[in-house]
């Protein structure tokens, strides 16, 4: 049996380790004078290689092995197990909490865990499920579509809406979601999806209409369905642009959002932690829309708790006590990004100058109008100006100043002064590109794994 330390807080277990959310809860604990255990199925993870990490394991594939990997945790959590009365608690971080929380029983006799039911991770995780039940219960949803099969699509066709996204019921980082302009074009892709993504009936891509407004990031902690802790963050960049996951992020205040998540997860008397997603206008007389629910931690953690709001260490308080202390000064001011990717977004961004396009668009429609019904001076006049504006190096480079000064104050998912070794979990990602000129994005925002071996699994 191994001790805690004398100044031990207690002890965790957490799982995939690899992702920049874990990161952020191992140091999160281990700030706190916690002792980490950290487990995945790759070695070379950032949440393994940080100083607050004070052992690591591997576990199987928990998709492509459940059974392997429930016998794997269940040894490491028994290994680990205190002799004495220390809290010990099992945080799962990512879609392997479903499996932790559906064999709940193999775990509570030996460690704490703060999970909602299988059932009603069910209710909510899947797209298609969360759809309906906020429909059912008259929540503010974009109009969408359940096709159960390639015949219901077909038959509610001409009734979609369009632009539209179409988005696979499970899928993480964007993964599985296309922005649609077209009813020939949601036909295409709908089908395309099918295929791709060997999808059976029952299990067909949702259509969702598209609503006006920015996305916004609803994070919460439920107490057997009683609302603990509650707060926002607003995506300031997405990359890819549209479909793709925050890159950039900032804290809001939202509490007509915040009201909506007691409504759609209070009535399931929801314990643990979850992410709501939600795209709002601003518009003070308009409803923020919901769009999906994730019954688990979330890619943007880091924003919660650099702003106050210390998930991983509430839900260890809440999981070993059943309680929850908010003892942390909460703040309004803080941005945070994920390494690589909200430079790409970055680069997206300036390579598409709003400001840049729109002096475009106006002179050339201006210069028709001249050209057509008033002087050809002037439309010649008027389209220059507009080319001189769009084209502009001194105007390109302030914005280019403008954009890459958004990054200067923020804090990283990864880098910190105390606490480097991590920022070698971010060579993965990279060697995997290099060997192969592609990375899917689940591997650059800590959401999955690659499509090779390379991620060698048997190996320590």
């Amino acid at each position: 049996m191994n001790e805690p330390s004398e100044k031990s807080a207690g002890r965790a277990i957490v799982t995939f380790a690899r992702g920049w959310q874990t990161l952020v809860a191992v140091r999160s604990l281990g700030r706190r004078g916690v002792e980490v255990v950290a487990g995945d199925q790759y070695s070379m993870t950032p949440g393994s290689l940080s100083k607050y990490c004070t052992a690591k394991f591997k576990y199987p594939d928990p998709d492509k092995d459940p059974e392997g990997f429930l016998d794997a945790l269940e040894a490491v959590v028994i290994e680990h197990k205190p002799d004495d009365d220390q809290p010990y608690v099992l945080l799962p971080i990512h879609k392997e909490s479903y499996l932790i929380a559906q064999h709940r029983e193999r775990f509570e006799p030996h460690i704490s865990l703060a999970l909602p039911g299988f059932d009603q991770i069910m209710q909510v995780h899947n797209k298609g499920t969360i759809a309906a039940y906020a429909q059912a219960r008259g929540l503010p949803m974009p109009a969408t579509w359940i096709p159960e099969t390639v015949e219901d699509f077909h038959a509610q066709l001409g009734e979609m809406a369009v632009p539209a996204f179409l988005k696979i019921r499970e899928s993480s980082s964007g993964v599985g979601i296309a922005k649609i302009d077209t009813r020939d074009e949601l036909e295409k892709t709908f089908l395309q999806f099918v295929d791709q993504f060997n999808l059976a009936p029952g299990n067909l891509p949702i259509i969702q209409a598209l609503v006006p407004g920015d996305d916004y990031c609803v994070t919460t902690l439920f107490n057997r369905g009683k609302l603990e802790a509650c707060m926002t963050y607003r995506n300031l960049r997405i990359f890819p642009a549209k479909t793709g996951p925050g890159a950039m992020r900032e804290t809001v205040d939202a509490p007509a959002m915040e009201k909506i998540v007691g409504e759609v997860l209070g009535p399931l008397d929801w314990h643990g932690v979850a992410e709501l997603d939600f795209r709002w206008d601003g518009q003070p007389d308009s409803a923020p829309h919901l769009i999906e629910v994730n019954p688990r931690f979330w890619g943007g953690l880091i924003q919660a708790v650099e702003s106050g709001w210390d998930y991983p260490w509430l839900t260890f308080q809440l999981a070993a006590t059943g309680k929850v202390d908010l003892d942390i000064e909460r703040r309004l001011d803080v941005k945070t990004e994920i390494p690589i990717l909200a430079f790409l977004a970055t680069l997206n961004e300036m390579s598409h100058s709003e400001a840049g396009e729109a002096a475009l668009k106006s002179g050339w429609e201006t210069a028709k109008d001249e050209f057509r019904d008033g002087s050809k001076r002037a439309g010649l006049k008027a389209l220059l100006r507009g080319l001189k504006t769009g084209l502009d190096p001194k105007a390109r480079l302030a914005e280019a100043c403008r954009v890459l000064g958004d990054h200067k104050h923020n804090v990283y998912d990864i880098f910190s002064k105390e606490d480097p070794g991590p920022a070698l979990g971010i060579f993965f990602p990279l060697a995997v590109f290099l060997k192969h000129g592609k990375v899917n994005l689940d591997l650059i925002t800590g959401e999955g794994a690659p499509s090779t071996d390379d991620g060698d699994s048997k190996k320590d």
